[in-house]
């Protein structure tokens, strides 16, 4: 839903200057430009530039401003973008007709196949640039690698999940699994690793840790309590973490959804509430906790937030992320040093 308050979801690591971003939810192009960064050389004097994008997983919150970002910016250097792999079951095997799958031919397709649909539907703008500007084209600056189940893959820049997820039905769990590496350490001094987590029917979805020179931050993703974020954020700086306050949304939100007990269980299964996300803080030995992805955005400030989570949370720090708040990344260096337009995202 619309909110005159906050942007959608989306994230930067900045370092030097090169910035990584993670998810590209509604309003994440301006916003960017808000922040102090660019992704094209054009406009970038003085602007740390996007060098990699991360997708934690393909629901439309996460990346609405995708297509904003190329078309608005038009790359002139190359972004890599890392997201997920094609999704499959439960998709290509769901028989339900009165929900029936749309586009059966491709139900659950992943970032590459994405990517192409959204440059082919914006071929008018595309095309118009370069013939009638004589822009470059940037569509191979663009470079994908997509993360996924090995028996998903095709591509040989892509990067394969050691796993075995039973998946049939939109009901499931993600095992239990050590991170994996996904860009390794570059000339920032910038390594990259993720993690599966639990947000069904979506799959694959993933958590990021970016550890870099001075300290090191994980962004959760969409996810349910998982034990894999717990070790994928194991003594981090700063753990960003979605938390959804259910009992608020159901008694406001939902009292009349005649589907509303399927979304409140679909809503357990796929997100943290805030009774859990503070023990998954407090095991995985994180300082700061940054509460981002907030649902409801409307109806709880940011001290009711924090003060909702604190008490799972005894040995750490708690804060509610407002729209462009920055961090400084590292050990006793994780205050907040700027806040902008009150916001449930971060």
């Amino acid at each position: 839903m619309p909110r005159a308050t906050c942007c959608g979801y989306s994230n930067a690591v900045v370092v030097d200057d090169a910035a990584y971003v993670v998810d590209a939810g509604d309003g994440m192009h301006r916003q960017m430009w808000r922040a102090g960064l660019a992704a094209t050389s054009r406009v970038s004097v003085g602007r740390p530039l996007v060098r990699a994008v991360f997708l934690t997983h393909l629901h439309a919150d996460h990346l609405f401003d995708l297509p904003n970002l190329l078309q608005g910016s038009w790359p002139t250097t190359p972004i890599d973008l890392y997201g997920p792999g094609p999704a499959g079951p439960p998709f290509t095997t769901h028989d339900d007709p009165l929900h029936p799958v749309r586009f059966p031919e491709s139900p659950g397709p992943g970032t590459r196949e994405v990517l192409d649909h959204l440059h082919r539907a914006f071929a008018v703008n595309i095309n118009s640039r370069i013939v009638g500007e004589g822009r470059r084209d940037y569509l191979d600056l663009v470079r994908v690698r997509e993360i996924g189940l090995a028996d998903r893959q095709t591509h040989p820049d892509d990067i394969t999940v050691d796993a075995v997820v039973a998946r049939e039905s939109p009901v499931f769990e993600v095992p239990p699994i050590e991170p994996f590496l996904v860009r390794p350490t570059d000339e920032h001094g910038v390594t990259v690793t993720a993690t599966l987590v639990r947000h069904p029917p979506v799959f694959p979805a993933f958590a990021f840790r970016f550890d870099t020179p001075t300290g090191s931050v994980v962004f959760s993703g969409d996810t349910g309590p998982c034990d894999n974020v717990v070790r994928l954020a194991r003594d981090a700086d700063l753990l960003v973490h979605e938390v959804f306050d259910l009992e608020h949304w159901a008694s406001h939100m939902a009292p009349t959804m005649p589907n509303r007990d399927t979304v409140l269980a679909q809503l357990r299964r796929s997100h943290t509430s805030v009774a859990d996300v503070g023990p998954i803080a407090e095991r995985a030995g994180v300082g700061t906790l940054v509460l981002s992805h907030l649902v409801p955005s409307d109806g709880r400030t940011t001290d009711e937030w924090e003060s909702l989570v604190q008490p799972g949370f005894p040995r750490g720090k708690v804060v509610c992320g407002v729209d462009l708040d920055e961090f400084a990344i590292g050990p006793d260096r994780s205050q907040r040093t700027r806040g902008r337009a009150r916001s449930g995202h971060g």
